[in-house]
């Protein structure tokens, strides 16, 4: 091999690596037109075409230096010349090694696809606070912390309270009471029975007064018996209300002594929320000690952004990712019109029901914003540099064509094509990026060869 060869040779390899260099910071030169007709090549005047052997994107028709890296630039021959190194053309079989596959713009529905968080709050309606209902010192509290579960039916609190203690003396007074009154009764019953027993030798007469002595008898009776049943309806619901379960209520009546402590139970299965008292601490009726909340009942809570709300709006499409990785597919409702001043977001909510979700957990957020109709292709079929976007666009069988593109919303797939493109035109979605590195050392090849033949 001679020696002129050999250095022709090294150049093409460092021009090939340089090419690809160029593919990889500058994907595209400016686009160019497909190659004319021969006649309208005859017809058009023809200049010479300068390029920088670095940088092939700077092309102009008089001679000068690189804007970037200053060199001169050096002539590629004519303007058809150039017009026609801007078609490539790769055959069947290196397209299949490459990988390239096409795909077709067509018209699609597209939503701007805005990522966000949410978070898990209780249903405000659900939560419920545990209120003493009596004054008293606070003697056990099992709540040791936020986001502990109680069951139903556990011991929650232990309350020591003179009021309390009152109320029971006075139930077991009451039951003293109301015992004495029964028996009373009950003799006063048992002689007007006997008394009817003695009438068979007493005149009409008789029998009519002793009628009407009864009568007296049992609505004096009944006098005594309903004041202390109103007294022992009030005494009990008085009890219960402070905690006092019925299980308690017959162990004072059975050993007439007070319970000095009264432990309180949960009504239901809570879920502690905040912890409002701590054991030794006087409280007061109405202090909340514990406030719980049902976690079968939860709201996810999303935040969005002030400057995303205008493409918003109640019913879009909503499709959230728990931390298990289960999804829920739902729409968009209850949008607050106030900013948090904190986190610059406005809350948007919607309840989950069925499901055990942590109180504070956190959840991602995709909402589908405003759809419309849109031109789109594959997001893969994009390739994008501080030029801009392009597209290695399909013009014949086996010729491909850079093609810059102005984007618009884009989704996990598509991405709308607001200009650059037409409904029907075929992109490579894939492989393209091989083919940008060839166009740019066939480029490469050509001003070098334009060099050479002078």
């Amino acid at each position: 091999m001679g020696k002129t060869a050999v250095v022709v040779l090294a150049v093409l390899i460092v021009a090939g690596a340089a090419g690809y260099w160029i593919g990889q910071k500058h994907p595209f030169q400016t686009p160019m037109p497909v190659a004319a007709s021969a006649e309208s090549r005859v017809a058009a005047p023809k200049h010479k075409v300068f390029v920088c052997p670095m940088h092939s994107q700077i092309v102009q028709d008089h001679p000068g230096t690189c804007p970037i890296c200053g060199m001169s630039l050096v002539e590629s021959g004519t303007s058809d010349d150039h017009a026609e190194a801007g078609l490539m053309h790769v055959d069947t079989a290196t397209q299949q090694k490459m990988g390239v596959t096409l795909a077709s713009a067509r018209m699609q529905t597209l939503a701007r696809e805005i990522r966000t968080y949410a978070t898990v709050i209780p249903d405000e309606s659900a939560l419920h606070p545990i209120t003493p209902t009596v004054d008293g010192v606070l003697v056990k509290l099992n709540a040791a912390q936020t986001g502990q579960h109680i069951g139903r039916g556990q011991l929650l609190y232990e309350i020591e309270s003179p009021e309390l203690i009152q109320l029971q003396h006075e139930y077991i007074d009451y039951l003293i009471r109301r015992q004495q009154t029964l028996n009373a009764a009950e003799r006063q019953r048992e002689q007007n029975r006997r008394a009817q027993e003695n009438t068979q030798d007493t005149d009409a007469a008789g029998r009519e007064q002793l009628a009407r002595s009864i009568q007296q008898s049992e609505d004096q009776i009944r006098a005594m018996l309903q004041p202390m049943q109103r007294d022992g309806v009030r005494l009990t619901t008085r009890l219960k209300f402070a905690g006092v379960t019925e299980a308690m209520l017959a162990t004072v009546a059975k050993t007439g002594k007070a319970f000095t402590v009264v432990p309180v139970k949960t009504q239901q299965a809570c879920l502690v929320k905040e912890i409002g008292a701590r054991p030794g601490m006087v409280v007061s009726a109405m202090t909340p000690i514990v406030t719980c909340v049902d976690d079968a009942r939860v709201w996810l809570e999303v935040a969005v952004f002030p400057d995303q709300m205008s493409f918003i709006r109640a019913g879009d499409a909503l499709s959230v990712r728990l931390e298990d990785g289960t999804q829920i597919k739902t729409t968009l409702a209850n949008i607050s019109d106030i900013v948090d001043p904190t986190t610059r977001t406005v809350r948007a909510r919607f309840p989950v029901s069925g499901r055990h979700l942590r109180i504070g957990e956190y959840a991602s957020v995709t909402i589908q914003a405003a759809p419309r109709q849109a031109l789109a292709v594959p997001r893969s079929a994009v390739m994008r540099n501080g030029d801009g976007d392009f597209v290695m666009r399909a013009m014949q069988p086996g010729h491909f064509m850079p093609a810059q593109v102005t984007t618009g919303i884009e989704t996990d797939d598509q991405v709308e094509i607001r200009s650059g493109l037409e409904a029907g035109d075929t992109v490579v979605v894939n492989g393209q990026f091989l083919l940008d590195a060839a166009a740019s050392i066939a480029d490469a090849a050509q001003r070098l060869k334009g060099s050479s033949s002078e």
